[in-house]
């Protein structure tokens, strides 16, 4: 009787346990790296934010700390380059040599290559702030392992692998290890074949983007087209060209539900000189291009609440323009609203910059508005009403507004451009005065 009366209630016991862990809430880092995976992999999700290095205006590039601010600020991923060491470790560092972000324990340049040193010797380097150099201070902040990386940003931030196709097993390896996979997307810089059979091949699926660079109509599509069909998540597409095919509705269409089109807008020559700012980030998204790169993650992050509160007004504005009833309007008038109705449900129906969902909008308040009635002998009435011209007054002021934010943008984008001019310059008067000592 004892023996069954304990077996009873060790299975009382038992399904108690797994009733509690269905309903043991889901912590906000579940939720948020979740988020970030399914975003990820939804070809028709909102615009997703990288920051290129993290944020380097008051951290270290690929530091720790700079990863997790700008996790902070509103990234969906982080771009980082990896590198191996002398002894296997995986390792955050933009370069192949040290002395640009590295000084040892008694402040000197550290000129040696990722390669040559091991992890406890590296470890103990201190990183400069931001982009390094000599001009730059030094900090406490270490290099930090890949591993380490995903761990910090994991339920935060996913992280955007670059430079590691090449030990790309290695990395799938340790991820897998830690039950990472789903923290950490590879950038995958090889063959479009290659790069479809590794993810096939592969047990539990790893994020994976792939890479095309040039200008050729058929190349680019041919990659995104298998890479995607055997799994990536996306194609980083890039060009030095301003009208290059990669920019143009004959490759970006390959995406249409299938995946996402990524693109770098931190290196002119990676986006067809088009400018990391609000204006170059309309550009790139009314073409089609919903993963973007950028040094400004709040500005980007700010551009993307934008977005999506226009995307709101907009489908506010087409539920009530299509509760009109048009029986009584003129026929001009009807078609006018009709086409306007068609324009809005095509600019939410697809990736939209902030422009073209405003444009929508105030074409289709502006049709409402102009709806008039039908005469007895068939001439519509009136078009000018009192509520068109506030409508009109209210879009000419919106985009006297913009053009404020963005002249704002583009001086910040200058002064940033000229520190780092500066800075390069400072670079090479170092060199040319150790060369010429």
């Amino acid at each position: 009787m004892k023996r069954v009366l304990v077996r009873k209630v060790l299975c009382i016991l038992a399904v108690f346990a797994v009733i509690c862990s269905v309903f043991v809430p889901v912590s906000a880092e579940d939720t948020a790296v979740s988020a970030a995976y399914t975003a990820l992999k939804n070809p028709a999700g909102e615009l997703i934010a990288v920051s290129k290095y993290g944020d380097t205006e008051h951290f270290p590039e690929q530091s720790l700390e700079g990863l997790l601010a700008a996790s902070e600020a509103g990234a969906d991923m982080v771009y980082v380059t990896v590198r191996k060491t002398a002894d296997g470790y995986m390792v955050l560092m933009a370069d192949e040599n040290l002395s640009r972000m590295c000084v040892d324990t008694l402040g000197n340049v550290v000129d040696k290559a990722v390669a040559d040193v091991g992890y406890h010797e590296l470890s103990e380097y201190h990183l400069r702030n931001s982009t390094g150099s000599l001009h730059e201070k030094i900090t406490v902040y270490t290099v930090p392992t890949l591993v380490d990386a995903a761990k910090a940003l994991s339920g935060k931030s996913l992280l955007l692998v670059a430079g590691g196709w090449a030990f790309r097993d290695e990395i799938y390896d340790a991820l897998s290890a830690e039950n990472l996979l789903n923290s950490v997307v590879l950038l995958a810089d090889g063959d479009k074949k290659e790069v479809k059979n590794w993810i096939s091949e592969k047990p539990t699926m790893p994020l994976v983007l792939s890479a095309y660079h040039g200008n050729v109509v058929f190349s680019a599509k041919s990659v995104a087209s298998k890479t995607l069909s055997g799994g990536a998540v996306g194609t980083l597409l890039s060009s030095s060209n301003p009208y290059g095919v990669v920019y143009g509705n004959a490759v970006l269409k390959e995406f249409t539900g299938k995946g996402r089109a990524a693109i770098d807008m931190t290196d002119p020559s990676l986006c067809g000189k088009r400018e990391d700012n609000a204006i170059g980030w309309n550009d790139v998204t009314a073409r089609g291009y919903s993963i973007i790169i950028t040094d400004n993650i709040t500005e980007l992050c700010e551009y993307r609440a934008r977005v999506i509160q226009q995307k709101e007004r907009l489908s506010a504005a087409l539920e009530a323009a299509q509760a009109v009833d048009v029986t009584l309007c003129s026929t001009q008038s009807a078609n006018v609203l009709k086409d306007a109705i068609a324009a809005g449900k095509a600019a939410l129906a697809s990736p939209a910059s902030e422009n073209s969902l405003m444009q929508a909008n105030y074409s289709l308040r502006t049709a409402v508005e102009g709806l008039t009635n039908q005469t007895a002998d068939g001439e519509k009435g009136a078009t000018v009403t009192p509520g068109k011209v506030i409508a009109v007054i209210l879009v000419v002021a919106a985009l006297i507004l913009l053009e404020i934010v963005l002249e704002t943008a583009r001086r910040k984008k200058n002064k940033k451009r000229k520190q780092q001019r500066a800075r390069r310059a400072e670079r090479e008067a170092d060199r040319q005065n150790g060369a010429n000592p």
